[in-house]
């Protein structure tokens, strides 16, 4: 790739190395917003499922019909499943090679 200068704010990709670089810079960025949410959103959904299957469980006036328990199957998987996903996204971004 060639030198080129943008007319509108002045800035000067030197090769391909640098775009590569700035790629990866964007990347770091993007990971970390979304581990963060995967965090957000993954804990209320785990809270809310143990709830509900502790409250099924312990016989504390939770429905027990199959579609809630599925439900309630459910949701734990998924706030689980989002709670890993956002610490493994964490934690590669975080090794050092």
């Amino acid at each position: 790739m060639n030198k080129k200068t943008s007319e509108e704010d002045n800035t000067i990709i030197m090769s391909d190395e640098y775009l590569s670089e700035s790629g990866v810079q964007g990347g770091k960025i993007i990971a970390e917003k979304l581990s963060l949410g995967c965090f957000i959103v993954g804990i209320p959904f785990l809270i809310i499922g143990l709830y509900a299957l502790f409250s099924m469980l312990f016989n504390l006036g939770y429905p027990t019909n199959t579609a809630i328990i599925i439900g309630a199957l459910l949701v734990t998987v998924i706030g689980l499943l989002l709670i890993l996903g956002g610490y493994s996204i964490y934690r590669t971004k975080h090794v050092k090679n």
